[in-house]
């Protein structure tokens, strides 16, 4: 069973998940994959430029993304699954991007609820990511989102 250790103090108060819902992704996660080895997952929002150092550290991107994630070695002598790396600020303009791409609403139709998705949703794709979900291949791909989906749809 995994749990989630979260430090979102660059996170606006606001704009946070809460407790409550990272105990949901988490349960929702251990409900869709039963077995899972017990462990710790943790949950940082960093800033667009530590999530682009990072990226093209690790990735060779020399760009900002929305998540990074990173498996731990061993998580079974340092009950450490992995970490999750959020950049708020693109995952803020990734939602306030997905109004105005809906033609029924507006910049003014902006909700709160639109980053908790975005975040839920971040926050899911890392952990699947940690627990060795990928999405380079097609058939990877048509694995994961799904269950991405799936999980999300669950805790809001």
């Amino acid at each position: 069973m995994i749990t989630l250790e979260v430090d979102d103090d660059l996170v606006p108060a606001q704009a946070r998940l809460g407790a409550a819902r990272y105990l949901a992704i988490a349960a929702a996660v251990n409900a869709a994959l039963p077995g899972l080895m017990d462990g710790v997952i943790n949950i940082n929002y960093i800033t667009d430029e530590e999530i682009q150092r990072l990226n093209r550290m690790y990735r060779g991107k020399d760009a900002i993304t929305d998540v990074l994630s990173f498996a731990s070695g061993m998580p079974e002598q340092s009950g450490e699954i992995g970490d999750v790396l959020i950049d708020f600020a693109q995952a803020e303009r990734q939602a306030l991007a997905a109004v105005e791409s809906a033609p029924h609403r507006s910049n003014s139709s902006y909700r709160a609820n639109d980053i908790e998705l975005e975040c839920a949703d971040l926050v899911v794709h890392g952990i699947l990511h940690c627990l060795g979900y990928d999405h380079i291949e097609p058939a990877d791909a048509e694995e994961m989102f799904p269950l991405q989906d799936a999980i999300v749809a669950k805790i809001l």
